[in-house]
Parts: C-alpha cells; structure tokens; sequence
C-alpha cells in the first residue's frame, strides 16, 4: 500500500511541474524532468529496501501510519522493524535460484549496506538504530551465503526442510574412494608446486561441472539429485580448501 501511496505522490509531482512549465512557458523546460527525475531516484532508492510483501497491512511505530511490509515508512521515513521470516534471497531482492549473479548480489549488498548501516543512524532513536544493527547482520549474513555456492545450495536445502548430515551413509563407495585418493594426492604433494597447481585446476574444474549440474537440479525440481551434488560439492570444497592451505604453506600465491 505505501508503494501506491507513494507512486500516487510521484505522479502529482509530476503533473505539478508539467503544470508549472505549461504556465510559465519559460525557455528553461528542464523543471520538469529535474523534478521528475528526483523522484524517480528516491523511488529507485527506496525500493532497495521495499522488496517485502506482507498480506496484513502493519503501522509505522512512529507515526502510525499503515504500510505493508515497507523498510521505511512512506509518511515519516523511520526505519521499521524488519518483517518477519524474511529469506536471504527476498533480503537482497533477487531470484530465488541456485544460478546467481555474483555482481548482482554484490552491487544490491552494497547498495543496501549504504541505507542500511548502523552509522546512518548515530542521531536516530534507539529503536531505529536496534533495527539497523539487526538489518545490517541480515544483511551481512544474506550476503556471505548466497556469495558462496556450497552455501547458497545448502540454503536452498534448507527452505525445501531438507538439512544435510555429517554422516557419509547416502554416499556410493567409488565416491568415497575417489575423495581418499585425491586426498591421498594432496598428502604426496605438499613439497611439489607443480603437482599442487594441477590438482588445484583439476578440483575447480570438478567443482565447477557440481554447480551446473546443482542448479539444473534445482530448476527441474530434482530435490534429491541437488541434495546428492551438493554433498558431493562440499567434500570437494573440503579438498579445495586443503589446496589452499598446503599451497600457502609452500608460498604458493592464489
């Protein structure tokens, strides 16, 4: 509602200054677009953080006006109490997928960030700057998720109810042979620069055919099957890290 509310003022904006330059019928016919366009770039600005949808309309705890699930109250500004059960696709206003835009993610991160953050709010209430302190680390937290592949799948598990075990009992034993092996690999080439950048390229190329096959997964609906890579993906996540730490060790630059 305060969306319509607001797009309703946009428009009287608008018309005003289009009535302004009919009346004056002055050579200077940028009023309008000047107006129009400090208009739009609130609206864009707000609907940053207008990415949430509510059925029962709530009240600005400020003033008491009636929103619907707006970060801002449309009448007095003041950051609101973020809505409930919020998930960390809805937080950063993108599509719920597996198969993500790092730049989008980051840019509407830091966009966010900029409203958002805690020192925006030195001189507010003390509600409001509770409220962006606990924005800000949802935000944060959003961020570091979906940022990362293992993690973003292992969050869409999580909204389908499904949580991952630390047991191995769901996994084939040639699966389990091929980790051991590679592991055993890495053992023997902790002194052997080489060897060390090869497995690396050879555990970013497997990793990288997991996240196709993860998000195919996830768009068909195959539930289990994106389940079973991401499993997959997370021993060879394992393994990747430990490629990391043996290559620093040895003063291998990433």
């Amino acid at each position: 509602m305060g969306t319509r509310i607001f797009c309703r003022n946009l428009n009287r904006c608008v018309n005003n200054c289009t009535q302004m330059v009919n009346c004056c019928q002055s050579p200077n016919q940028k009023i309008h677009a000047v107006c129009a366009k400090k208009d739009v770039e609130f609206e864009s600005k707000l609907s940053r953080v207008s990415l949430y949808s509510s059925d029962i309309p709530k009240k600005c705890w400020q003033c008491n006006f009636p929103f619907k699930s707006e970060l801002f109250c449309q009448v007095c500004k003041t950051l609101q109490e973020p809505p409930e059960k919020l998930d960390y696709f809805k937080i950063l206003g993108i599509d719920k997928s597996f198969n993500v835009n790092n730049k989008e993610i980051h840019d509407k991160y830091r966009q966010l960030q900029n409203i958002l953050h805690p020192d925006r709010f030195g001189n507010k209430s003390e509600k409001e700057r509770e409220y962006s302190e606990n924005l800000s680390a949802l935000l944060n937290k959003a961020y570091t998720t979906l940022s990362n592949p293992l993690k973003r799948g292992i969050y869409l598990l999580e909204l389908n109810n499904i949580t991952i075990s630390e047991g191995t009992t769901s996994l084939e034993p040639e699966f389990l042979m091929e980790i051991m092996e590679r592991n055993e690999e890495v053992e023997e080439a902790t002194d052997n620069k080489d060897k060390l950048l090869t497995l690396t390229a050879e555990t970013n190329k497997i990793l990288t055919e997991l996240s196709k096959q993860i998000s195919n997964a996830f768009d068909h609906g195959d539930i289990e099957r994106a389940r079973m890579m991401i499993i997959r993906m997370k021993y060879y996540n394992t393994l990747n890290e430990r490629l990391k730490k043996t290559k620093y060790n040895l003063g291998i630059a990433e």
